[in-house]
């Protein structure tokens, strides 16, 4: 695992923290700020038992809104925005009510004062908001966060304060700034492309939707004590022995968004028939009349003793008799408008029922939900089209075939970035031990010279560099790096002890030993806390010179032309003073470890003297 230094943990948590904030910004950034969502906190009782005073309530804008939506909208008669539930439309304005109303609201928004439905419900939060409004306690949680800061910024271990500030590590800027880029942009692109490819690619488009809606009502000039006035109004029954004459009203309007130049013709007609034989007559009340607009109102006249004389003669001549006759008063209607790029036609025909016994004509009640003046007729100005389907994201439109291909793209490239960066780090790693070292622990390396390195009682050598990085890690130091004699020595120091690991250059950098059959050498007077790995001198190669002291005596010298060690593990024992093995019997050998001793001798190379036998 590749150590990343204090420079590098900040860039990487930035990158990812920025990822964060896209995401967070592209699913819940505020209307007000571009985005599409819009935070409502709930303040009363009439959606319960669903929502509570205090909830937190996201609502999101969309095209449609349909019957059973929980919708917010801006009430004009209160100033203050409405969090209800659809339950019908009235032309092109809704129809809403709380959940827990038994009444529906008085006024009826259209759909550009709907303000979004519901998309996410967090209970409770709500009030946590409304308390952090109020100045007084947003000081308060201030100086208790700032408090909980300083405390714990002042009960760090005192281990912390021993850690030297981290280098950066031997990363190149522009090849470490590549790899953090490349990272962060496929895994943006991977994003991007989650949320293209969960979203249709085409979206049906509907088209205009209109009503029409026609509203009867009817009049009579009424005798003084049988009706309540002298006015026969509208759900009154009507006798043609006391008025023949009825006026008849007709009001009508066509609405819905996107229609344009609306102009059409309507008339206005009677017939009285008899259900059972299918006879029939029609009567004309109004000529056909042209109109411009969305609405008109026109007024008839129907001669009720006509009607009442047309049943009578039927009876008499073809002998047909019925105990009731049915009367309808139809106001035909037809209008062309454009709408959707298109222009379109339609008709409308509600029609004005009675019963006639004849005796009295009375209103016929077909269904006791719908009223009988009042008719209705919906349409869809277009045909339906498949169009392009947009996501928007903070703001910005894209196509979501463009998205797809865009994340597939980038998402490539990204990879095909990070596999250049990893391939150079694994011919790196591959051509030399010690560059495999430096790009592990980069950042917690740095160069000394021997000269500057601090005196310690022992010196430990560790078998890999992971021991060595974690004994780093536990101490709260650096490593210290020092080459001498092409070997790369790695040193970790604490408490007057010298923790080891030496390696040469080159693909096969380490340096191999062999542990069966060697001794054990130790230092005397050396107090051994933990397990600790010496290194023994073994001869190679000897050479044995003779030179002459000062006082004339002849010294035998082993000279090792190629010095190498054996690491041996030495075992702890408490407050125990490890001591030197004894010499064999037949003679007696001094072993004096003097470390590196140079001489020149009057060969050309450069011999290490190790041992010194007397």
């Amino acid at each position: 695992m590749i150590k990343l230094s204090n420079t590098q943990s900040l860039i990487f948590s930035a990158l990812s923290g920025l990822i964060l904030l896209f995401i967070f910004w592209a699913a819940l950034a505020p209307s007000q700020l571009g985005g599409r969502v819009v935070y409502v906190i709930v303040d009363g009782n009439s959606m319960e038992p669903g929502f509570h005073r205090g909830d937190l309530v996201l609502v999101r804008t969309g095209t449609i809104y349909r019957v059973g939506d929980a919708v917010v909208y801006r009430n004009a008669e209160m100033s203050s925005f409405v969090f209800h539930r659809i339950i019908g439309t009235n032309l092109d304005h809704y129809i809403l009510q709380g959940d827990n109303n038994s009444w529906l609201d008085s006024y009826q928004p259209v759909q550009d004062e709907i303000v979004g439905k519901l998309w996410l419900h967090i209970p409770k939060i709500g009030k946590a908001i409304e308390w952090t409004r109020v100045p007084i306690n947003t000081a308060v949680a201030a100086g208790l966060l700032g408090g909980v800061l300083m405390f714990d910024m002042i009960k760090k271990p005192s281990r912390s304060k021993r850690k030297v500030k981290v280098p950066t590590g031997s990363f190149d800027g522009v090849f470490q700034s590549s790899v953090y880029a490349s990272a962060f942009l496929a895994l943006s692109f991977l994003l991007l492309g989650i949320y293209s490819f969960t979203r249709p690619l085409n979206s049906q488009s509907e088209g205009v939707a209109y009503e029409q809606v026609g509203n009867f009502y009817y009049s009579a000039t009424g005798t003084p004590g049988v009706y309540d006035t002298e006015i026969v109004r509208t759900g009154e029954p009507i006798f043609p022995k006391l008025t023949c004459f009825l006026n008849i009203g007709f009001t009508y309007n066509v609405a819905g968004n996107g229609l344009q130049n609306i102009a059409g013709r309507h008339g206005m007609y009677a017939r009285v028939l008899d259900e059972q034989s299918g006879w029939q007559r029609t009567i004309p009340l109004s000529p056909e009349t042209s109109f411009i607009g969305n609405t008109y109102f026109s007024m008839a006249t129907l001669d009720l003793c006509q009607v009442e004389s047309l049943v009578n003669l039927v009876e008499q001549q073809a002998g047909l008799n019925q105990i009731v006759y049915t009367l309808e008063v139809f106001a035909d209607t037809s209008f062309s408008a454009g709408a959707a790029g298109a222009s379109i036609s339609d008709s409308f025909s509600p029609n004005l029922a009675f019963k006639y016994d004849k005796v009295h004509f009375y209103l016929a009640a077909n269904d006791a939900e719908t009223s009988p003046l009042v008719s209705s007729k919906h349409g869809v100005a277009g045909d339906s089209a498949s169009e392009s389907n947009i996501i928007s994201l903070v703001g910005f439109h894209l196509p979501v075939w463009a998205a797809r291909y865009l994340s597939l793209i980038g998402f490539i490239l990204s990879l095909l970035g990070l596999a250049i960066a990893g391939m150079n780090i694994y011919n790196t790693a591959s051509q030399d031990n010690e560059a495999l070292i430096r790009l592990k622990y980069g950042a917690l390396l740095v160069n000394v010279h021997e000269q500057n390195l601090a005196p310690s009682s022992s010196t430990i050598d560790v078998t890999t560099m992971d021991d060595l990085a974690r004994l780093a890690d536990r101490h709260g130091a650096m490593i210290l790096h020092m080459t001498q004699n092409l070997l790369h020595h790695y040193l970790v120091q604490s408490n007057g002890i010298t923790y080891r690991y030496v390696v040469s250059s080159g693909k096969n950098g380490g340096l191999e030993t062999e542990l069966s059959g060697k001794k054990v050498v130790s230092q005397m007077n050396t107090v051994v806390r933990e397990p600790a790995v010496v290194h023994q001198p073994v001869r190679a190669e000897p050479a044995t010179y003779e030179v002459t002291s000062k006082d004339g005596n002849a010294l035998k010298l082993d000279l090792l032309r190629m010095e190498k060690t054996q690491p041996v593990v030495i075992q702890p024992r408490p407050a125990r003073i490890a001591r030197p093995k004894p010499a064999p019997r037949k003679s007696i050998e001094y072993v004096i470890d003097t470390g590196i001793i140079e001489c020149v001798l009057p060969e050309p190379d450069t011999k290490i003297l190790r041992r010194i036998k007397i």
